[in-house]
């Protein structure tokens, strides 16, 4: 240390001193001289990350509002003084009125309308422009611009706030319509279209917005046809009114000799095969032209003219009287000075041509039809009743006569169609039809429930096809299935001494001794009951319950309806229904698939409907068919009653049908011990099992007492044999239930008693015919054929004659029972109805009887209104 600070104070000379001592080296007082040292340091690691900071706590809120702007626009003169405003103008459309060119208030294709009294407002800050602004129309597909001159107008200078009307007008044109947009027939034509205007400022070609205001105004043609009034069915040979009305819709009057003064032309045409119209008196023609001179504003003019129907114009056919409304052109004539015109409206009125009603005395069939009938659809069940069952069939179409009342062609009198076919078959169709101005209806609104019951009291079979809805076919059934046509109060009052017992058994055996020789139905009977303490201790309606099931057991197939009387002693009231035997039916409507079906069998009808055509013969007609020769044979080279194989399988299978209902409601929860049928019918005589037969078995009855079945000398055919093989099986055990049951009550079963009462009844009748005992026991080995249990197709009869209509109708077995509704399904067997329900039910087919009656008498004055002749 102390020799370093010696050589700082006395230096030497050395190879490294400073150029101030001699050296080449440097110190602080050399000369100075550029140094450059370089340095650098390794960065350090990062340190740890501080805490986060606590968030914020202010409220954060708008700021306040600059100062308010402000914006002037200053319009410089010409002259050099200055306008200054706070906002630009505004101009919005905001209403216009709408005028046709004839004044009529009608806007008609090929007129022009004026656009009027348009209004405009200035909302804004400051006046329009003076400069002239264009107002003009925007095209559309119904308005079309004229020339530029008519075509607009212009808008004035608006001071700001405040609106301005300027009369206009801009003219417009609607144009013509074309031939492909003419309406189709009985369509009017009507079209909408808005009107909408805008607004340019020619100087900048700018279009100025808030013009969206518009108007939609209607396009029509000023007249129209309407209020038309022709018969739906007209008759050959027959002469009616056609009347219809032309309406002018415009507030002025049209035609030559109108305010507007343009030509109204009403040209109306009839097929020349079918009939002629009236063009002037005893002239006729096959169109006819009308031209009215005028026609009142806001009025109509009524028309007439008279249609001719040929007398040999083609039956149950369909045709359209033809109305066509030409209406001149609106403000154009053509060089001749003649208004060309517009076909403006037609008018199809669609009619049915029918032929008269003529009654053929040997008719076993009516067919009732209606205006919308079509030929082939009468035609083919008309061929179906004259080719294949050999037998007449008149024709009654309800929209001819106005209803089912028509005047007798011999006394002149007028009286229900229906009661002349009492005992034979009438084929109703169910479909709708117009009536007379009542709108659409169909058979069940037209039939008094009155007639109807009266009709079916005479054993008339009622049968509806093109049923479209089953309701209204029920609601006929329940009204006329026992007619309770008087309150119970009158009833006792008005009751023959012969219909008055003191005793169930006594009436039940009257009734039985009856049924021999007529058929009792809608009769009213009265049973006095005299023991008042057991009235007194039951009760009446217990009473009358019970006198139900009596009767019920008495007669199992028969229809009765029981109520009471409250008196001293007491009444109990029975009516009888309408039998079994009887058909009333109602098909539910044919679907296309069924329609086009293989027809050849049956005529070209569909199989189920010629099925349940033949099957509503009446039961003593089939039966005299079925013992008819030609019919029972198995041959087909005779001309006979049914000269169809189709027939004569349905008449079978339908008796077959008939018979089995019958034998199955006499053995249907039938009371055990049994003491209806005999236990051993073989001691019984002939004769006294033919009134049970009679009592309990109507069609089996028929069959077993015809005259020639009991002729010995008639053979027995093969039908009548099968229809007796399929009775006896129905007696026999259906199921392993009623095996049993037939096992356990052996002496006293209704299905064994029943068995042993046909078997002895068929053996007397085949004895009677001739049979020997090996005859007798190869028929009765024929019934295993039938029904057998160890074949399951075998074991259950109503089964296999389901399968038989099913293949004879070409039908699944689910649609047969489905597609028909039969009124033994729906009023089975006797039942008791309290006295109130019975009253008010009295009162319900009356005023519905009423009611029919009231619409068909103003149908009928409808008629005679029209008809000329």
């Amino acid at each position: 240390m102390a020799l370093a600070a010696n050589e700082l104070r006395s230096p030497q000379v050395s190879a490294v001193a400073c150029k101030c001592h001699g050296g080449e080296g440097h110190c602080t007082g050399c000369d100075s001289r550029s140094l450059m040292q370089t340095h650098k340091q390794v960065e350090g690691l990062d340190g740890l990350n501080g805490r986060p900071g606590s968030p914020g706590t202010s409220v954060l809120g708008n700021g306040i509002d600059g100062l308010q702007g402000n914006v002037t626009i200053a319009v410089q003169n010409s002259d050099g003084s200055r306008q200054e405003y706070s906002a630009l103008y505004s101009l919005a459309l905001t209403d216009f009125d709408v005028e046709d060119e004839n004044r009529d208030g009608i806007f008609e294709p090929g007129e022009h309308l004026f656009v009027r009294r348009i209004t405009v407002r200035n909302s804004g800050g400051m006046p329009s422009p003076t400069r002239p602004i264009q107002l003009s129309m925007i095209e559309s597909d119904w308005f079309k611009l004229v020339d530029e001159h008519d075509g607009q107008t212009f808008l004035p200078s608006i001071k700001e706030g405040s609106s301005v009307t300027i009369d206009g007008p801009i003219k417009v044109r609607i144009r013509e319509w074309e031939e492909h947009e003419i309406p189709e027939t009985g369509t009017l034509f009507v079209s909408h279209e808005a009107i909408r205007l805008k607004a340019i400022m020619p100087w900048i070609e700018r279009e100025i917005s808030n013009f969206e205001f518009n108007k939609v105004i209607e396009i029509k043609y000023p007249c129209e046809l309407g209020a038309f009034k022709a018969l739906d069915t007209v008759a050959q040979g027959s002469q009616s009114k056609l009347s219809f009305e032309v309406y002018n819709h415009g507030n002025v009057s049209i035609g030559p000799q109108g305010y507007n003064s343009r030509i109204v032309e009403i040209d109306v045409s009839f097929p020349e095969a079918f009939g002629e119209l009236e063009s002037e008196p005893s002239q006729w023609r096959e169109s006819v032209t009308i031209t009215p001179a005028e026609i009142r504003g806001g009025g109509s003019l009524v028309l007439e003219r008279q249609l001719r129907v040929h007398s040999n114009a083609p039956s149950y056919q369909h045709v359209a009287v033809v109305f066509k409304l030409y209406l001149g052109k609106p403000r154009q004539r053509g060089p001749d000075g003649q208004y060309d015109v517009n076909l403006v409206h037609v008018v199809e009125i669609r009619m049915q041509v029918s032929d008269h009603y003529t009654i053929h005395p040997e008719a076993s069939f009516l067919l009732v039809t209606n205006s919308e009938t079509k030929g082939d659809r009468a035609q083919s069940i008309r061929r179906f009743v004259n080719n294949s069952l050999r037998m007449e069939i008149d024709t009654w179409n309800i929209s001819l006569y106005a209803g089912l009342n028509g005047r007798d062609q011999d006394s002149g009198a007028m009286g229900n169609i229906l009661s002349k076919y009492h005992g034979k078959t009438i084929i109703f169709l169910g479909n709708q039809f117009d009536f007379f101005g009542q709108g659409k209806k169909t058979i069940f609104d037209v039939c008094d429930p009155e007639v109807m019951a009266t009709a079916a009291a005479n054993d008339t079979n009622l049968v509806f096809l093109d049923t479209p809805d089953f309701k209204p076919y029920e609601k006929l059934i329940s009204e006329i299935s026992f007619w309770p046509s008087q309150p119970v109060s009158s009833i006792r009052v008005n009751t023959n001494q012969s219909h008055q017992f003191h005793s169930v058994p006594d009436f039940i055996t009257a009734i039985t001794q009856q049924k021999k020789y007529s058929d009792l139905s809608y009769e009213m009977y009265a049973i006095t009951l005299s023991k008042k303490w057991q009235v007194a201790l039951l009760g009446p309606e217990t009473i009358a319950k019970r006198v139900t099931k009596q009767i019920r057991r008495g007669f199992p197939s028969e229809r009765f309806l029981i109520t009471f009387h409250t008196s001293s002693p007491l009444d109990i009231i029975v009516t009888i229904g309408f039998p079994h035997h009887n058909s009333m039916a109602a098909l539910e409507r044919q679907t296309l698939s069924e329609q086009i079906a293989d027809t050849s069998a049956s005529d070209g009808l569909p199989p189920v409907e010629a099925y349940m055509i033949v099957e509503a013969i009446s039961l003593y007609h089939r039966v005299d068919l079925l013992w008819d020769p030609v019919t029972g044979s198995v041959s087909n080279d005779n001309a006979g009653a049914l000269c169809s194989q189709f027939a004569r399988e349905a008449l079978t299978t339908s008796l077959i049908q008939t018979t089995y209902r019958e034998v199955e409601l006499l053995i249907h929860k039938a009371p055990w011990p049994d003491k209806l049928l005999p236990s051993n019918p073989s001691k019984h005589s002939f004769e006294e099992l033919k009134t049970l037969f009679a009592a309990h078995l109507p069609a089996l009855h028929a069959i077993l007492f015809h005259p020639q079945a009991l002729e010995p000398a008639v053979a027995v055919n093969n039908n009548v044999l099968s229809v007796l093989s399929y009775v006896l099986a129905a007696t026999r055990p259906q199921s392993k239930r009623q095996i049993v049951t037939r096992a356990l009550a052996p002496p006293h079963n209704r299905r064994r008693r029943t068995a042993a009462f046909l078997k002895t009844g068929i053996t007397m009748f085949l004895i009677n015919k001739g049979f020997t005992k090996i005859e007798l026991s190869d028929f009765f080995s024929r019934i295993s054929q039938v029904h057998r249990l160890s074949n399951s197709t075998k074991q259950n009869t109503s089964a296999a004659i389901l399968r038989m209509i099913a293949d004879l109708t070409k039908q699944s077995e689910h649609a047969v029972i489905k597609g028909k509704q039969d009124a033994a399904n729906l009023v089975r067997r006797s039942s008791y109805l309290a006295p109130g329900d019975w009253d008010r039910m009295a009162a319900i087919t009356k005023e519905q009887s009423k009611k029919v009656i009231g619409e068909a008498n103003e149908a009928r004055r409808m008629l005679e209104r029209m008809l000329v002749s």
